[in-house]
């Protein structure tokens, strides 16, 4: 083993303590968090960076833990804006104790990632941004990444996560009033690999949030989404989910910071062997009386042998067929990314 690893116990120092008890929480409970502290990984020191890539094409986003690749197309986009907060002296949250909750466990990241980068949106764009975030083998990334979309805007995103060890990361996304965001998410995980991720979505009033989660298992996954919704916003989460023989963990948390809204949920999960999946829904707060919330499965072993393909296909249709993206332009990566969740 490499002498130069480091016990996440040992690294998070005082933080420890209350991040250990944290995860004792129900919503963590099944996932099994509390034996990653005793794990040993490459922390990154280098100093944080953003490179402007030229060798990506399109609207392209790389998120190595505090080290960030874009594209040179992305950074050269007139209505796209982006700051780093190790340049921006001004910026509130520069603080890293500012945003640490260690009620959710991927808020370590704001301990860790003292370079947070955010994006901000501010006219129309052609094509689907894509956001990739990975981790290489031994190694232990953590990222703060924000995304703030402006008012009356219809915006495409893509996310990829690609990890090999251990990946932490917290995405911010702030909708302004009026503004529409339709979220896509692709894991496809080491199988060895643990990842923890906190998804924070702030739909202001009368904006617009669609998401549809592609997952597949590693030894550890937990996707957690902390979603405040206002008055007249509209939110659908979709999920399609097949953790193989591996661990998949979904936290939904719904924070109504008004009572006349939409919010409707439908996940499908599909169970092969040893396969584990769990979803956790945390509502603080009342949900409008018309929501709809669905979560159901389909075990492979209860299923006759000729049947499981045309079964599975019709179980996880109705979240497929709505799978598709608006533009026409930049999409080859999204329908490849679908077309290769569906090898089951």
């Amino acid at each position: 083993m490499n002498q130069n690893l480091i016990p996440i116990k040992t690294f998070l120092g005082k933080y420890y303590p209350e991040l250990a008890l944290a995860v004792t929480q129900d919503k963590y409970f099944e996932a099994g968090i509390g034996k990653f502290f005793e794990q040993r990984f490459h922390i990154q020191d280098n100093k944080p960076q953003m490179v402007i890539d030229p060798h990506l094409s399109g609207l392209i986003i790389i998120v190595s833990g505090n080290e960030i690749h874009v594209s040179k197309e992305l950074y050269d986009h007139s209505n796209i804006i982006i700051t780093n907060s190790s340049e921006n002296p001004d910026y509130e949250y520069n603080s890293s104790k500012t945003l640490y909750n260690p009620n959710f466990f991927s808020s370590l990241a704001y301990l860790v990632c003292q370079n947070h980068t955010m994006f901000e949106v501010v006219g129309e764009i052609e094509e689907p941004i894509y956001i990739k975030y990975k981790s290489d083998f031994e190694a232990f990334y953590n990222s703060v990444v924000i995304f703030d979309i402006a008012e009356e805007l219809n915006i495409e995103i893509v996310e990829e996560y690609e990890s090999r060890c251990a990946l932490n990361s917290v995405t911010n996304y702030f909708l302004q009033q009026h503004s529409k965001l339709k979220l896509t998410t692709f894991y496809r995980n080491n199988f060895s690999a643990s990842s923890f991720n906190l998804r924070n979505v702030i739909a202001k009033e009368s904006s617009t949030y669609n998401h549809i989660l592609f997952g597949r298992g590693s030894a550890t996954t937990v996707d957690e989404t902390k979603l405040t919704i206002h008055d007249k916003a509209e939110a659908e989460l979709l999920g399609c989910i097949n953790p193989g023989m591996q661990e998949f963990h979904n936290i939904v948390g719904v924070h109504p910071a008004g009572s006349d809204f939409k919010f409707n949920l439908d996940q499908r999960h599909v169970l092969i062997g040893t396969g584990r999946t769990t979803f956790t829904p945390i509502i603080v707060g009342k949900l409008p009386d018309d929501h709809t919330s669905d979560v159901s499965a389909l075990v492979i072993a209860d299923v006759p042998e000729d049947l499981r393909v045309s079964q599975t296909v019709s179980f996880i249709s109705p979240i497929m067929n709505r799978a598709v993206l608006d533009r026409f332009v930049g999409v080859e990566k999204f329908y490849a990314s679908k077309a290769k969740f569906l090898e089951f």
